[in-house]
């Protein structure tokens, strides 16, 4: 199958400025890129580290402007030469480390990205817990919610971390509270959308399959979601506040249910998260017993669900007329 474009996993910046070549430990013969940081999850992350000279890949030598010869009189930048690779294939890479000269070959992968440009076609991955709706961020997500310019209209700390932020793991995710489905047992945080989940009882959520986790097997009195909100103000700056969400477990999860019958939802969870396939099974096999028609369908279509559980709240924005810009 199409694997995409391999990536080195390494951002760099030029070393044009003769001091900064000097104090890096350069030779006047020393051309080369300074290696700014490794993606932890690029295969290079074990040969190359921040602050190393990259001279040269798989023998080509890279300008201090990290260009390398391309046709008769012309430069581009080297990283046409990762391009040209394929993924899994193997490079070899020229550094500089404290002065001293080393060589090192690593595999090229395609990019891990904290907020992912594609989803592969699946639906939408979603999860309910008190009227609570979590999703991963994802690239069509924020595009179905802040429009064709969501790189223009989405809170610039969903944008730093899709254009700036590097996964630590291979399955980490930024898991949102997408929205609220207002109810008693929520009161109070209906306003909340799109904010960043960070923890949950005081663990780091690593991924939704993990907040998943960590709510079905709690058995403390209380949930403690800590969220990293994000609020835009009219002077166009973002103020950045560590909120709170606490819900009585045995209270949240007993609502559940009746939250997601009061809104037509037919599973808590989609059927990628652990229970999901069998809640869905389970939800298809009930309406199937009550013999409402196409019911069961319905039920074992965890699409359908997401699509209920996680909306698509831009036309309710367009219908408000409401908008928020960055500056």
């Amino acid at each position: 199958g199409y694997t995409g474009f391999p990536c080195l996993g390494v951002e760099w910046q030029k070393l044009e400025n003769p001091d900064m070549r000097t104090a890096l430990k350069m030779k006047p013969h020393h051309k080369g890129v300074l290696v700014r940081r490794v993606e932890p999850t690029a295969p290079a992350h074990a040969a190359v580290a921040a602050y190393d000279i990259l001279l040269s890949f798989d023998g080509v030598d890279i300008s201090n402007d990290g260009t390398v010869p391309f046709r008769s009189g012309e430069r581009i930048s080297f990283s046409y030469l990762v391009s040209q690779k394929y993924t899994n294939e193997e490079a070899v890479l020229r550094l500089l480390k404290d002065g001293k000269e080393v060589t090192a070959s690593v595999s090229l992968a395609a990019p891990v990205k904290l907020i992912p440009f594609h989803i592969k076609g699946a639906p939408p991955s979603y999860f309910i817990v008190a009227g609570l709706v979590f999703t991963p961020a994802t690239v069509p997500y924020m595009r179905s919610e802040y429009g064709k310019e969501y790189d223009f209209d989405a809170p610039v700390k969903l944008l730093d971390k899709l254009m700036h932020h590097m996964a630590e793991q291979p399955r980490q995710q930024v898991v949102l509270l997408s929205q609220v489905l207002a109810a008693e047992v929520n009161i109070g945080y209906e306003e909340m959308l799109n904010t960043q989940v960070v923890a949950l009882n005081g663990v780091k959520v690593v991924d939704m399959r993990h907040l998943v986790s960590l709510v079905d097997g709690c058995t403390e009195e209380y949930l403690h979601f800590d969220l990293d909100y994000n609020q835009k103000e009219y002077l166009h700056f973002d103020l950045d506040y560590n909120q709170k969400v606490v819900l009585a477990t045995a209270h949240a999860k007993a609502a559940t249910q009746e939250i997601l019958a009061m809104h037509c939802i037919s599973s808590d969870r989609s059927p990628d998260l652990p229970g999901g396939a069998a809640a869905a099974a389970a939800a298809a096999a009930a309406a199937a017993a009550n013999g409402a028609p196409g019911s069961s369908a319905a039920a074992a279509n965890g699409a359908d669900a997401a699509a209920a559980a996680a909306g698509d709240k831009c036309k309710e924005k367009a219908g408000s007329g409401k908008s928020s810009r960055r500056r």
